[in-house]
């Protein structure tokens, strides 16, 4: 791939462009010169040619030529007719003669030379009023061209000395003006070149460049704020993960120091095997979802389309909670209509799980659950003691708990942010808001996905 920069592609270009055009006029110059003195030169040469045809006379029935060749240089020549016969002619023409030809017409001298010939047709001039004019007479005079094309080959010369020297100029000016505008392009890249990770929110001040360069000044410190964005929320989830980690792996580490403390019986080590295991099952489950949410977030998540029976769906969702909901002594009440939609039943699957883990998680113990279906609006709600409306904005947020207590139940606080994420995939949305101190979750699903 060619190295060329723009800024010599600019150059180039003009010196080109300049150099064209000049030559294209200088030639339409120099054409139009020479077109000039030729019509100049034939009109003299045909008022010279009539001059000479007045020298010849007609006196008493004879002609008379009066044209002195010594009085024409040597560069012209001229011959005479009457009567049909050459009676005179130069003596530079020699053996040579010239054709009568009406108008002007281009020919070659006998020294080689070329030059333009003018005929004239006429009477010769009668001296007395009682003569009737007899004698018709052609004159032909040949100049030659040498001086026009000589004179047109020195216009052609100025001409070229005068565009290579204005080229010259132009050359210099344009280096000056290409270099001085390219400026703003080499101090705005040392600009970004000194941009480090840690100095992201530096902005490249718009104003203090080149008009043509806000849009792509713009564009780049949005690109900054974004990047400013992203890696913070990078650091943000590092430390979030790392946080979160800590705790199953202490529960982990205490379980297992504990059953090693002391020879136990075989339950004690079946209980503390049982309670690790259900550690290292949440922790697999939340890695999961982060790999989920990191796949959402890169737009890597691809959604596979099938017919699905969504009321169908939210009850074999339900099933595997009835334990749970025993468990807390929780009044579960649904509502479902018959629903058919085109979506990917496995990410809805885990966007249900969610939303109906987090209500029974969540709810006052004794308390109720109500799942409504209506309409592509799956409605999910549940009672809740400490959650406050101002709360409310967090709720999507990635680890975090409107009652930290639920930590120790197995919860990361990342499940509505997954299925916030899901939803959009799946073009649908939700909402949550908290009425009469109970938690409602609204979501709308579409009857296509994207």
């Amino acid at each position: 791939m060619s190295t060329f920069s723009i800024r010599n592609r600019l150059i180039v270009g003009a010196v080109l462009g300049v150099a064209v055009t000049y030559l294209a006029s200088a030639l339409i110059v120099t054409l139009v010169v020479q077109r000039s003195l030729y019509a100049q030169f034939d009109r003299d040469l045909l008022a010279k040619t009539r001059q000479l045809a007045e020298q010849v006379e007609q006196h008493r029935g004879q002609l008379e030529n009066e044209i002195d060749p010594r009085t024409l240089p040597e560069t012209e020549a001229f011959q005479l007719w009457a009567r049909g016969l050459s009676v005179d002619k130069s003596s530079n023409l020699g053996d040579t003669n010239l054709v009568a030809y009406v108008g002007v017409r281009e020919i070659t001298l006998p020294n080689g030379h070329t030059a333009h010939q003018e005929t004239w047709y006429a009477y010769a001039r009668l001296e007395g009023r009682r003569q009737v004019p007899s004698f018709p007479i052609i004159l032909a005079l040949a100049a030659e061209t040498g001086d026009i094309d000589a004179s047109t080959h020195e216009v052609m010369v100025v001409m070229i000395a005068i565009g290579l020297t204005g080229l010259v100029f132009c050359i210099l000016f344009l280096l000056a003006v290409v270099y001085r505008g390219m400026r703003p392009l080499g101090t705005l890249a040392a600009a970004i070149e000194a941009i480090r990770v840690d100095d992201l929110a530096i902005r490249l001040s718009p104003e203090t460049r080149a008009v043509e360069l806000r849009p792509i000044v713009g564009r780049l410190d949005d690109l900054l704020a974004r990047l400013a964005a992203a890696i913070a929320r990078e650091r943000e989830l590092t430390s979030e993960i790392a946080h979160e980690l800590r705790t199953p792996l202490t529960g982990l580490r205490t379980t297992l120091e504990v059953a090693l403390d002391r020879e136990r019986g075989a339950e004690r080590y079946r209980d503390a095997m049982q309670r690790c295991l259900a550690i290292t099952i949440e922790t697999e489950r939340m890695a999961t979802s982060l790999l989920s949410l990191a796949r959402l977030d890169s737009g890597q998540a691809k959604v596979a389309l099938s017919s699905i029976d969504l009321d169908e769906l939210v009850r074999g969702s339900l099933a595997p909670l009835q334990a749970k909901i025993a468990q807390r002594r929780l009044e579960l009440v649904t509502k479902l209509q018959p629903i058919t939609i085109s979506s990917d039943a496995d990410k809805l699957k885990v966007v249900l799980a969610n939303l109906f883990d987090n209500a029974t998680t969540y709810a006052t113990e004794g308390g109720l659950v109500t799942v409504t279906l209506d309409d592509e609006v799956l409605e999910i709600r549940n009672s809740c003691g400490t959650l406050q409306p101002s709360q409310i904005e967090h709720v999507f947020e990635r680890f975090w708990r409107g009652d930290p207590a639920r930590a120790e139940g197995g919860h990361a606080g990342i499940g509505l942010a997954l299925v916030q994420k899901l939803l959009v995939l799946l073009g649908g949305s939700i909402e949550v808001s908290v009425s009469g101190g109970e938690f409602v979750a609204r979501v709308r699903f579409s009857r296509s996905a994207r």
